[in-house]
């Protein structure tokens, strides 16, 4: 059954449009402003009035539109819903363990070859070493040139944590030639005594890249690396 509102479309010619009115078996259709009579059967339902296409642009047939049509009895239109709010992920929950020494916080940067006896072509990955029991939120900054200076990495290391700054070659290492460290310690759910803003800056000889016994295993990594210390506090006495 045709109704007003409803848009449809010409079964034996083309084109089409919205429906005005009905008086009968005739229906007064509005085709790019001109209202044309049409016998209601030889018309196609595509959209009943009320409906809202489901996908942007034009809508040329929409077969559950028209097979609703085709039915005397339709839903009435439901009033548009707001989408429903997408809860963010809950963050990873994971234990925390902290070190008798890891209030003295140690800070490394090391520089781990993935074949140290071909050091002039293999890829170099860059580490951040947190020994602590602190939340460090870092940036690493190197030169740009004439420039100044730009972000190389950014994050948050959790407490006791490696962290993965990226992958480079002999020729890109470079960059690392002077950097300068940024970070900020602090935990969560708990008090903490309060460090102060990290602000290190470094230089590398560039050298050293080249050399087989500039890398060795430490207390961190059981490979060939070269580490960079940027920050180890000396532990404190305990008070009398």
């Amino acid at each position: 059954m045709i109704k007003p509102g409803d848009t449809v479309r010409y079964l034996n010619a083309v084109g089409g449009g919205k429906v005005i009115r009905v008086e009968g078996a005739i229906a007064y259709v509005d085709d790019d402003g001109f209202e044309t009579p049409v016998r209601t059967a030889e018309l196609v339902v595509v959209l009943p009035a009320g409906h809202v296409p489901d996908s942007p642009g034009r809508k040329m047939f929409d077969q559950k539109a028209f097979d609703t049509g085709r039915s005397d009895s339709r839903p009435e239109p439901q009033p548009k819903q707001e989408p429903a709010k997408v809860q963010a992920p809950e963050p990873e929950d994971f234990p925390i363990e902290e070190t008798e020494y890891g209030d003295d916080m140690t800070l490394v940067i090391a520089f781990e070859p993935e074949d140290v006896k071909k050091l002039s072509e293999t890829k170099i990955n860059t580490l951040l070493v947190n020994d602590s029991n602190y939340f460090i939120d870092y940036q690493l900054l190197v030169r740009d040139g004439e420039a100044g200076w730009k972000t190389e990495a950014k994050g948050t290391a959790a407490p006791n944590e490696l962290v993965e700054l990226g992958t480079y070659m002999q020729e890109s290492v470079k960059r690392f030639e002077r950097f300068v460290f940024q970070a900020i310690a602090s935990k969560r759910d708990k008090a903490f005594e309060i460090k102060m803003p990290l602000s290190i800056s470094r230089k590398v000889d560039l050298t050293k890249f080249y050399k087989l016994h500039c890398f060795r295993p430490t207390t961190y990594f059981d490979t060939p690396v070269l580490e960079v210390p940027l920050i180890a506090e000396v532990p404190r006495k305990p008070k009398k």
